[in-house]
């Protein structure tokens, strides 16, 4: 029996083969129970020409994973070097920009105080997705059944969410970046930035739950039940070096916008990759094509396994 193919058969069927012998997935299955399972299985020569090939498969998986984690620290980086001001840009004169100026949020964030209109969708905020429809997010509604008294998200807006969240006990800070009116919680904050470039050089700056605990920390009180106490007006009291010139916000946003979209691209085909893989698997072990029409699907499919 080729261990990588007898790995990946078991890896896939793990929780039809638990439900079906322990209640519902239930504690472990022991060796009795092991030794009585009946599986039908290819021969010894085509589990192993399948295992080299779904390690290919894995072996792409994992080189964009890397890929994926390098671009990740990268953007870390380059965070920390232009909000440093070691890395600056310049104007189309190649001459420097005015220098950045300590600033309150309050003097570049407005809160609009818009409410909803009736016709919007309810939005949740997510640390890696930002902004996202809730049921698409939380495969359910979780909003009161009034909403009319719900914040209005405009694009490019701000928004603060009050709320712990895994790494980011404090809340998290998003820009919108949905082409149309939503809403969120009432109980979260939404402001305007100055320009849509600032508000996403902010959205990166507080990606970083460093950045983002050195903000707020200082500014808010946690209640009963880690509840957190904080107005808009006290979020908007503290101050950050930011930017003052348009034209150099819209350069640094720019920079930014093309590296997160190679670097999402990277994420899109990972999972183009995985999902690949669990479909192969599926006609694999499903046996809804013979294993000779597999092998011969490797052909039509080299592109996935490119570095």
């Amino acid at each position: 029996m080729d261990n990588y193919f007898q790995y990946n058969y078991f890896l896939k069927y793990k929780e039809q083969i638990t439900h079906k012998y322990l209640q519902g997935g239930q504690g472990n299955l022991s060796a009795n129970i092991i030794k009585k399972l009946e599986f039908k299985f290819p021969k010894l020569n085509e589990q192993q020409k399948i295992s080299r090939f779904l390690l290919l498969i894995d072996k792409k998986i994992e080189f964009l994973e890397k890929k994926h984690n390098v671009y990740q620290d990268f953007k870390k980086y380059l965070m920390q070097q232009i909000f440093a001001q070691k890395l600056r840009f310049k104007d189309d004169n190649n001459e420097n920009f005015d220098d950045w100026k300590e600033r309150k949020l309050s003097k570049f964030l407005t809160e609009h105080k818009l409410k909803s209109t009736g016709k919007e969708e309810v939005y949740s905020v997510s640390v890696h997705k930002g902004l996202v429809n809730q049921v698409d997010h939380l495969g359910r509604a979780f909003s009161a059944p009034d909403t009319s008294k719900y914040n209005l998200v405009k694009p490019g807006d701000i928004v603060y969410t009050k709320s712990p969240t895994g790494d980011f006990p404090l809340g998290i800070i998003k820009q919108s970046r949905v082409d149309k009116n939503v809403i969120v919680s009432p109980l979260y904050g939404v402001f305007t930035p100055e320009t849509y470039d600032l508000g996403y050089i902010l959205n990166d700056y507080f990606e970083s739950d460093v950045n983002t605990h050195n903000y707020l920390h200082p500014i808010v009180q946690k209640g009963a039940k880690n509840t957190m106490n904080i107005t808009n007006k006290t979020f908007l009291s503290k101050s950050l070096f930011v930017p003052t010139d348009k034209e150099e916000q819209h350069k640094i946003a720019q920079c930014l916008m093309k590296f997160n979209e190679n670097t999402t691209l990277i994420e899109m085909q990972k999972n183009q990759v995985e999902d690949f893989k669990q479909g192969l698997l599926q006609q694999m072990f499903g046996y809804l094509h013979t294993i000779l029409n597999f092998c011969a699907k490797i052909c039509c499919i080299k592109y996935f396994l490119k570095f």
